[in-house]
């Protein structure tokens, strides 16, 4: 399936995609059981829109190779990547739609990044990164 997957850099177009996709995720988590959900809504957006924003970050997104206005999934990562690997990057989301998982398209969103720590997670999204059989180190960046 990644043969058919185009890689790029994120595009404003994409950003609501990426916001909603990130923030959806976290909607059934513990960490926001019992939370004011208007509340939480807004300061999960603030949050990302300010990770997404800052000067250091990569988005990347995986789109159809024939239409890549249709988004797949998406990696958020601050710190080097590709020719840059001088240092290790921090992974802060990385997503992909569940009717493409398991498919290598989380991989080809992080193709050439060194990761090191990761500062957002869900239990499953955990499970599948392998994270700690990596060793990544779980650095939390959101408090509610």
């Amino acid at each position: 399936m990644t043969s058919s997957v185009l890689v790029r850099d994120a595009r404003e177009s994409d950003m609501a995609f990426v916001v909603d996709a990130w923030r959806r995720s976290f909607e059934a988590s513990p960490a926001v059981h019992g939370a004011d959900r208007e509340h939480y809504r807004a300061e999960m957006t603030r949050t990302i829109h300010a990770i997404v924003g800052a000067r250091d970050t990569t988005t990347r997104v995986a789109c159809d190779h024939e239409d890549d206005d249709v988004v797949l999934g998406f990696a958020c990562f601050t710190g080097p990547a590709l020719d840059a690997r001088t240092s290790s990057a921090t992974l802060h989301y990385v997503y992909v739609r569940s009717d493409f998982r398991q498919m290598g398209i989380t991989k080809s969103l992080l193709d050439g990044v060194d990761v090191a720590h990761y500062t957002f997670r869900t239990l499953a999204g955990e499970r599948r990164l392998h994270a700690r059989e990596r060793g990544w180190k779980f650095t939390p960046r959101f408090t509610l």
